[in-house]
């Protein structure tokens, strides 16, 4: 089969089909509400935090969420029964 490089391969209809943009259900789904903190912590615990990052390819804020969810759930503190 013969195309050259400037002969369009797909049929008509897929030209006009939109594509990106703003959808009804696109996108990342909440998980809560964004607050912005600036958190000061020492070196150590920042290592450490970076190495749990490293090893298990989590954000720094889904290894911080993680860690005041236990706590919290520890301390029987969270209401688990409405996550």
């Amino acid at each position: 089969m013969d195309i050259s490089v400037n002969q369009n391969i797909f049929p008509e209809e897929h030209k006009s089909t939109a594509r990106g943009g703003k959808r009804p259900g696109a996108g990342r789904k909440p998980i809560g509400q964004t607050r912005k903190i600036s958190l000061t912590l020492p070196p150590s615990y920042w290592a450490e935090i970076d190495r749990r990052c490293l090893n298990s390819d989590y954000s720094i804020s889904e290894v911080l969420r993680a860690i005041v969810e236990d706590y919290l759930q520890d301390a029987d503190l969270l209401d688990t029964s409405k996550l």
